[in-house]
């Protein structure tokens, strides 16, 4: 108990890096809270705290060392359970497309997986949490962190910007003048959610970060919409593809063995499921036709069948009667 309390006691003593301390300083400032302990003891708790800690910090000095903390982090109180979730959600980020954002928070990171590593080997639950997606994520593709800084601080400023955008098959890229809007995180990509000049009135654009070549904040203004919503319709129909602009009635008939699967974990959230036969249900739900359901819908192959709405129900089945004639042969 004496040692948790000195070692408490001596990060809450910690300077910033600025002003960096040796350990006989560290040694006397235990002294003056009351605790007389030599200098080895001193030093042990420093290494240990090291060790335990990754906001703790030393470097050499000449012959002494100097040691601090970040102390953004050391005012930091964080549960085991919250360690755990953001060590998840940061997993999760990082298998999505956001790498080079997570490493760039890495010192909280760390922390999180400092305190799931507890004091003791049998402590470790550092390898108990992963993120994992049985669908096949594509590798995300290259953003160019200058680019993405201009964006993030141009939202944050509510600054217009120009840019060089190449579109996909083009020779050349183009100069475009445009307002961010939002930022969206989404199948390995990063979308910026903008107007630009040149854009009919009314519509909001979806374009892809890794075809920004250069970017740059201007003193020109774009008027941006009122009451701008990343999740509104206008701004889902070009980020995710939406086609409605409000939910419409589906009706599937589903295998037993996807009815399972619906059952622990819904399409829609008024779904309803019904038997049909021994082997096939009958699932009806309200849901945005999009890009996303199409994709869905037919990866589900032989255990799906669309029966409402008739539109849906030829789109998907001239796809698949596409994808069969490929196996004709077969």
């Amino acid at each position: 108990m004496d040692q948790l309390f000195r070692q408490d006691l001596i990060l809450g003593i910690l300077p910033g890096k600025e002003n960096a301390l040796g350990s006989t300083a560290i040694r006397e400032r235990v002294a003056r809270q009351g605790l007389n302990v030599d200098l080895r003891t001193i030093q042990r708790d420093l290494s240990d705290l090291k060790e335990k800690y990754p906001h703790v910090h030393s470097r050499k000095d000449g012959r002494s060392t100097l040691w601090w903390a970040e102390k953004s982090l050391s005012r930091l109180s964080m549960l085991p359970t919250d360690a755990m979730n953001l060590t998840m959600i940061m997993d999760h980020a990082t298998r999505f497309g956001m790498a080079a954002q997570v490493e760039r928070l890495a010192p909280l990171r760390d922390y999180a997986v400092s305190l799931l590593k507890g004091n003791r080997p049998s402590q470790d639950v550092s390898n108990k949490i992963t993120s994992n997606t049985r669908f096949i994520t594509l590798q995300p593709s290259v953003v160019k962190q200058e680019v993405l800084d201009v964006i993030q601080q141009a939202l944050l400023d509510g600054m217009s910007i120009e840019a060089l955008y190449q579109k996909r098959g083009a020779d050349e890229p183009k100069l475009l003048q445009l307002k961010p809007l939002g930022l969206s995180y989404q199948d390995s990509n990063i979308y910026l959610s903008c107007v630009f000049k040149g854009l009919p009135q009314g519509s909001i654009a979806a374009l892809p970060l890794h075809r920004f070549r250069t970017a740059r904040t201007m003193f020109e203004d774009i008027a941006a919409p009122e009451d701008y919503d990343i999740n509104s319709i206008p701004a889902m129909r070009s980020l995710v593809g939406l086609r409605t602009d409000h939910p419409v009635q589906i009706r599937l008939r589903v295998s037993h063995t996807l009815s399972e699967r619906l059952q622990e974990n819904p399409l829609t959230e008024d779904q309803t499921l019904e038997p049909e036969t021994t082997d096939w249900w009958l699932m009806s739900g309200s849901i945005h036709l999009s890009q996303g359901l199409d994709l869905w819908l037919l990866s589900q192959g032989e255990h799906l069948e669309v029966l409402e709405p008739t539109a849906l129900r030829a789109q998907i089945a001239e796809s698949a009667k596409r994808m069969a004639a490929l196996y004709a042969g077969e």
